[in-house]
């Protein structure tokens, strides 16, 4: 899907870019089993697609790095996540779930665009992402996993 929009000059609006709340520092250096309950049957959806990734180890390597540009920056994991996809050619924007009284993060949602990562920010989320399987060839880019 992504080179046929790159071939079109369509952009995507994505969702999912913090895996309903995964990306942040609540579920930053917590054991999968334990200390991590999953609440929503989106985050169990998310954990099977960071399976389909990798597993719980390297993810929370991700977090790590996340965190580190996250305090360089003074924004939050999300934010940097976030931005991540939005910084990508084929994307226009992200659809940011909230659930209202619950989990709305509007301000800290406007800090993603305070944002600007460098070579050096880019390298150190590469250097995490190339250890990890790639998902689109196991599972395709265009929600294949809805297909049963």
């Amino acid at each position: 899907m992504i080179p046929c929009c790159q071939e079109q000059g369509i952009q995507l609006l994505t969702y999912g870019t913090v895996c309903d709340g995964l990306f942040s520092g609540y579920y930053q250096r917590r054991r999968e089993r334990g200390q991590c309950s999953l609440k929503t049957a989106s985050q169990k959806k998310y954990r099977q697609m960071i399976y389909a990734w990798d597993d719980w180890k390297l993810f929370q390597e991700l977090l790590g790095c996340l965190k580190l540009i996250a305090d360089q920056h003074h924004v939050s994991i999300a934010n940097v996540a976030t931005f991540y996809f939005l910084d990508k050619p084929t994307v226009a924007g992200v659809i940011v779930g909230t659930r209202h009284g619950v989990s709305e993060h509007r301000d800290d949602k406007a800090c993603t665009f305070s944002l600007a990562l460098n070579d050096e920010a880019h390298g150190h989320m590469q250097a995490v992402l190339g250890k990890s399987r790639n998902v689109f060839q196991s599972i395709g880019d265009c929600g294949s996993e809805y297909r049963n």
